[in-house]
This record gives C-alpha cells, structure tokens and sequence, in this order.
C-alpha cells in the first residue's frame, strides 16, 4: 500500500487495518481522504492536532460525542453534501476506536445529527440510448461498453480481464472473473451475448493480434482493455495503482466522447451523468431481472448472498438461463429481435389456447372407451 507524508503518520497503523482485509486501494483512499478531513477540522476547531487530541477526548477533557458533532457542522458549513458527511465519519469513527476510545452506537445516534441524504432517482439507460453512445465510440470503448451491458461486471472487473479469463469455446462465451479483481474477493462466472462476443474478438485481432480457432498462448496473460498506444517519452509513471489509471481512462473516454452529443450528455438530479459504466450495470440487472428472474441477475453481478444457489445449480442450466436472457441483452437490431420474440409469444399462447379448447370439445363429444 502508498504511503503519502500529506497525512499525521498516526493514521497509518488505520489505514492498514482497513487495506489487509481485501487489499484494496479503493477502501484505503477513501477511508484517508475522510482521516484528512478530520485531520484540517481538529486543527481548524480546536486548534491541535490529532495526536494531541487523543488524550484529551480519553480524560474527558472533550466529549467524543461533541467533538464528531462539531465534525457534522464543519462539513455541513463546508458546503458537503450528506453522503459525503457520512463517508467521512465512518473513518473518523473507525480510528478513534482504534486509538482505545469507546464510541456506543446508541449514544452516537442519540447524540451526532447526521444531515439526510435527498434519495434522487436516476433516469435509466434504453436501448436506443445505449445505441446512440455506440455510434459515437471508438471500437475499444465500444467493445468495453458491450462487454459491461452483456456481463453485468464492475468497470474495475472488466479493467483486469485478462485473455485468459474468457472461454471463447463456451455457448455462451464464459467469463471466469478472479477474486482477486472482485469487490467480495470470490472468484464468479458470467457470460457474454453473441454480439458483445464478436466484437471483444474483432477489438482483440487489431490491437493484439488475436486469432480465432488458436490457443494464442502468447497472449494469454495478456490484459485486455489496457492501453493501447505507447505512454509518450519522458513522460512520468501514474503515481495511481493500474486498477485506478485503468478504470479513470475509460471514465474519461467515455466522457470525452458522449459530453458533445446533448442527448448524452444530460445530467440526473444527482449532477451525474446519465451515461456512466455503472448505469450498464445497472441496465443489466433490470433486463436479467425482467426476463429470467431476480435471484439469477444478482448472482451473475456477484452479490455473496446469491452466490451459493447460482453454483449449487447445474452448470448447463446456468447456460441455458442467460440464453433466455440474451436477445434482450442484444443492442444492435433489437426492434427486430424484440419482435421476433412477441410473435413467438403470441404463436405460443394461441398454441395453447388451441390445446384447452381441443380438450375441452374432446371431453365434451368423445366417449372414452370402456
């Protein structure tokens, strides 16, 4: 893990607490980027700092409880938003009960206000927008964008996928996603439409070379949506872990490319962007959910709590349930496909509407032998 002198060393026995469960760089910055916070407000509003601070919160010299509620107004006078209060406490919290001091979750609730969040509804993605942002891509993007609709991963997923981690002789393509890239630290199988498919491969053969029907054992380590162009000379290394550079490149790709075009560019009431990587996440969960069933689409984002069901269940009927689901994962030509599918439906049903009324003239008209 990094460290950095901008922060009071005293926090970095915390900050390792938290990275030596999942190795997560994430955790750690975020956690370190609320300790700062309380670091600039003690020195701020008490005038110490967060050493000296310690032994007069543990002989009653201050109230912990007061010291955290000053902290809530400090950022609420600082302009946060409550969410952002609310991420800054936890570590806040966290380290202070490190440092030996006792903090009660009742009395913390009975005495620190935290502001309320204001729940805004993002507007979701469709298929025509997510075929507007495809017109306007390059082919890397565009195969990252697919990649994401038809799989359900986290964008920091899909920035690790190596070569090796896709079955492309599977029916459908099987994604083998390691713990090690994972938000739960477990290893999880998803699969990729045809579609998605076929165009990860063509972006495979222009920048690596890839060739289909071959082991291509060269490029088995290989990761796939690392960069490709050379870093320009002279120019220094990202102080950020891969992970992090990775998934800011295809953020602000993607950005770059869809901020010109109006329609895409429209914000939700949130400031954010409607076109992000995590509203593809969230475009699959609602489409799976729709079509083969809620349980099946947690499983496949890998929520733990589904997980042991999604692999308690026959590898094969796993196959055959995203089958059920792809033609309405699939972007390109869905009016067609969406149609094709009603009309079956309505074949079916007028099927069996056929069947109940032959049984019921059969019933009524024919006399079953003796």
């Amino acid at each position: 893990m990094r460290q950095s002198s901008s922060y009071d060393p005293i926090f970095q026995p915390f900050l390792d607490y938290v990275y030596t469960p999942s190795h997560s760089e994430g955790s750690v910055s975020m956690n370190l980027s609320g300790l700062k916070s309380f670091q600039r407000f003690v020195e701020e509003r008490y005038g110490v700092k967060i050493s000296e601070l310690i032994p007069k919160i543990k002989t009653d010299e201050l109230n912990v409880y007061t010291v955290l509620q000053d902290f809530v107004v400090y950022c609420d006078k600082k302009g946060k938003k409550p969410n952002t209060t609310k991420c800054w406490m936890s570590p806040a919290k966290g380290f202070l009960r490190q440092m030996g001091i006792k903090i009660y979750s009742e009395d913390f609730k009975q005495n620190v206000r935290l502001p309320k969040a204001i729940r805004q509804r993002e507007e979701p993605l469709t298929k025509e927008t997510i075929i507007r942002i495809l017109q306007v891509l390059p082919l890397k993007l565009r195969a990252a964008v697919l990649v994401a609709v038809a799989s359900g991963m986290r964008i920091g997923e899909i920035v690790q996928l190596k070569i090796s981690d896709i079955d492309f002789n599977s029916k459908p393509t099987k994604i083998k996603i390691r713990g090690e890239t994972t938000k739960t630290r477990e290893d999880r199988e998803t699969y990729l439409t045809d579609e998605a498919t076929r165009i990860l491969t063509d972006y495979l053969i222009k920048y690596y070379g890839w060739e289909r029907d071959e082991k291509n054992e060269n490029l088995q380590s290989q990761i796939i949506f690392d960069r490709t162009t050379a870093l320009p000379k002279n120019k220094p290394t990202p102080k950020s872990s891969f992970r992090r550079r990775a998934i800011g490149n295809l953020e602000a790709s993607l950005r770059k490319y869809t901020s010109s075009i109006p329609e895409l560019a429209q914000l939700n009431q949130n400031g954010r962007f409607q076109v992000h990587f995590h509203a593809f996440r969230k475009f699959f969960y609602t489409t799976i959910s729709n079509s083969v069933g809620g349980d099946f689409a947690n499983a496949l984002l890998g929520h733990r709590f589904y997980l042991d069901t999604y692999y308690n269940m026959p590898e094969q009927k796993r196959k055959e349930l995203y089958i059920k689901g792809e033609p309405y994962l699939t972007i390109s030509d869905f009016t067609k496909i969406e149609k094709d599918l009603n009309k079956l439906s309505e074949r079916q049903t007028n099927l069996e509407e056929g069947h109940d009324t032959m049984l019921q003239f059969l019933r009524q008209f024919v006399i079953s032998p003796p």
